[in-house]
């Protein structure tokens, strides 16, 4: 079993700091919540997580302060950071916040581009990873052949489309965690500019209703405001 990718949210806000939170466990993550910079910093030192997100205004130490430190990091590898600030907050304000203004700035409210950011660092594409992307996947009674484009439950197969082979195949190589729409956008469809949410809603619809009619259960999940999941 793999184990998940650990996301540290640093943020003075609490409710914020849940809904990310929340979001990410929702997503497959492992989480651990601060409420201040000097609070991330000891949790970094007990468990370094695998990406931290940091809120632009901490009371004790500004999000880009923490990222410049977090980059840094003394001897050992640099810590992924992400910097992200409140709705209302307009960018050119930003850049008076710390001392690293070159650093892009995320939005706390658009959690789905959050979890998006996370997931580029460790995605897997054909591009990264092309043998574990050319590997046959068996979950269960479900099993997906990448190299005759094929999937069977029991031994029997599915009739499924290229593009709904193609969109299951990711969320399955990717499995440990959800895949944003804006994710499979780009590993499905090319980061096409055409395809628009109610493509995906329609394609999603018809492979669950060839799966569910194979398994009996629910084979892609939807985990609301972020993407989908295969459960297997």
């Amino acid at each position: 079993m793999l184990v998940p990718k650990h996301v540290l949210v640093a943020e003075r806000d609490e409710q914020t700091r849940a809904l990310v939170a929340g979001a990410f466990r929702a997503s497959g993550y492992a989480t651990t919540e601060a409420a201040t910079g000097r609070d991330a910093l000891r949790s970094i030192q007990a468990e370094r997580p695998d990406v931290v997100i940091v809120g632009l205004t901490l009371p004790d130490i500004g999000g880009r302060d923490l990222a410049r430190i977090l980059a840094s990091n003394g001897d050992h590898e640099p810590i992924r950071t992400i910097v992200a600030a409140e709705a209302g907050t307009p960018i050119e304000e930003t850049a008076q916040q710390g001392v690293a203004p070159e650093m892009s700035i995320a939005r706390w409210n658009h959690v789905d581009v959050l979890v998006t950011l996370v997931n580029e660092m460790f995605d897997v594409s054909e591009g990264r990873d092309p043998e574990r992307f050319r590997t046959t996947i068996t979950c269960g009674d479900v099993t997906i052949d990448p190299s005759s484009t094929t999937v069977e439950v029991n031994g029997v197969p599915v009739d499924l489309t290229k593009k709904e082979f193609q969109f299951l195949h990711v969320l399955a190589v990717n499995q440990e965690r959800t895949c944003t729409r804006e994710e499979l956008r780009r590993l499905v469809w090319g980061g096409s500019t055409d395809v628009i949410g109610r493509t995906v809603d329609v394609l999603v619809s018809r492979l669950r209703s060839k799966l569910t009619a194979a398994t009996g259960r629910e084979v892609v999940s939807t985990v609301r405001g972020i993407g989908y999941r295969f459960i297997g």
